[in-house]
């Protein structure tokens, strides 16, 4: 019985040994990582401090991982993995509504609305307006006017344009922008033309601090329109130059006057399209109106083929000269490791998101006080081995150890087998 309790044992541990398993933990294996380049810091950056280093699309290349930048690893010159984290260098725009009365809301001979807006305290950087109205489907040209005593007006911007625009989407546009004035008095007309007044409920005034935000271009190769007719809408797919996360879509064209709703699409797994983003572009060109926007916000993604789909109802299809993409800039943060030096390694499909607790320390950091380094020339790791190396043992060579394991065990029935027919003593 002893015997055939051991044998047993021992089929377990094999079948453990052998069965294909997921791997362990363990050090960085740079055989999985096909790219890498070293850090350089000049003089000046070296320290015991946080480090950054922008990330370049024309240097780094296309991002092979869902998540971008999962497959990024800072490790230094004797294999150890050194934390890191990315800050996204994105506009800040800081909104300060400002304490006003409205007065005078009345309509001039020509039939135009007029309304008047005093600040009980003298304003500083008065730069946006926002109409507040129920009404829908209009369309205003708006002057705006700015007086110290509120006798004698001086023009702040002639060529405004508010709007609610309904078809199947509603796309609305009641705000308005100008250069920053200090005047104590501001006063709207929206000029009605042959069209009713509108009912004014209310006006809004803000200040606005807005802090640029560092961008990069990345260019798109166009394909050829396709045009529906059935579904009233026309298309056009693009590739990029770069698959580099990406946060705006801009589209340039010849046509204006016009305004049309767009749906982004991106490339599934499977080859099919699927909707990403939308929004609205327009733009209002005439002699005493100016007004547009051509750029989609798109949530983040590193894809190298879109496609641009425009509702046009009964208007031609708008000519798209060209479509480029504009990303924020990525800084890639980590610690700096005194008397070491760093790399980064990349492209490795298959790297899940590493997590560090750096993102705590960054947030109480001055991001622009940072030493900023550079990265070197790129290189192919030449001791990447593909996918036979981001495979555990027992994966790459299962079918070998498939047949040990039906040998090993076919070996212990027979044991098995002749300990059971042996004659008792």
């Amino acid at each position: 019985m002893n015997k055939i309790f051991s044998f047993l044992l021992f089929a377990c541990l094999a079948l453990q040994l052998f069965w294909p398993s997921q791997g362990i933990c363990a050090n960085f294996d740079e055989r999985l990582w096909e790219k890498y380049a070293e850090i350089e810091f000049s003089a000046g950056t070296a320290g015991k401090d946080l480090a950054g280093l922008y990330l370049n699309p024309k240097q780094i290349g296309d991002i092979s991982t869902k998540t971008p930048f999962a497959d990024f690893r800072v490790i230094t010159d004797q294999k150890e993995e050194v934390p890191w984290h990315i800050v996204i260098k994105r506009p800040e725009n800081r909104q300060t509504e400002l304490p006003h009365r409205m007065q005078n809301l009345s309509l001039t001979p020509q039939g135009d609305t007029w309304l008047e807006i005093v600040f009980d305290k003298q304003p500083r950087g008065v730069d946006t307006l926002e109409i507040i109205t129920t009404e829908t489907d209009f369309s205003r040209q708006v002057e705006i006017f700015g007086s110290a005593d509120g006798r004698k007006w001086h023009t702040v911007r002639n060529d405004a344009v508010i709007f609610d625009l309904t078809r199947q989407e509603t796309f609305r546009h009641t705000k308005m922008t100008f250069p920053p004035t200090g005047f104590h008095y501001l006063a709207v007309k929206i000029i009605n033309g042959n069209a009713r007044a509108l009912e004014i409920k209310g006006v809004r005034v803000f200040q606005q601090s807005v802090i640029s935000g560092q961008i990069y271009v990345i260019q798109a190769t166009l394909e050829k329109p396709q045009i529906d007719t059935q579904k009233q809408e026309s298309s056009i797919a693009t590739s990029m130059d770069t698959a580099f996360p990406i946060d705006q879509l801009v589209i340039e064209t010849s046509e204006n006057n016009f305004q049309r709703f767009v749906e982004v699409q991106i490339r599934h797994d499977k080859g099919d399209w699927q909707r990403w983003a939308s929004g609205t572009i327009f733009d209002f060109s005439a002699t005493n109106m100016r007004e547009s926007r051509l750029t989609i916000d798109i949530p983040e993604i590193a894809a190298k083929e879109f496609r641009l789909v425009f509702k046009d109802f009964d208007s031609p299809p708008l000519p798209v000269t060209a479509i480029t993409g504009k990303g924020y800039r990525r800084l890639l943060l980590f610690k700096q490791q005194p008397g070491k030096k760093l790399f980064l390694f990349w492209r490795n499909s298959q790297a899940a998101t590493p997590v560090y607790d750096l993102a705590s320390v960054v947030s109480r950091q001055n991001i622009d006080d940072l030493a900023i380094v550079s990265l070197g020339q790129p290189r192919a790791n030449t001791k990447f081995a593909g996918s036979k190396a981001r495979l555990p043992f027992s994966e790459r060579y299962k079918h070998l150890l498939y047949l040990f394991v039906i040998l090993g065990i076919g070996g212990l029935i027979f044991l098995q087998y002749r300990v059971l027919r042996a004659p008792k003593k």
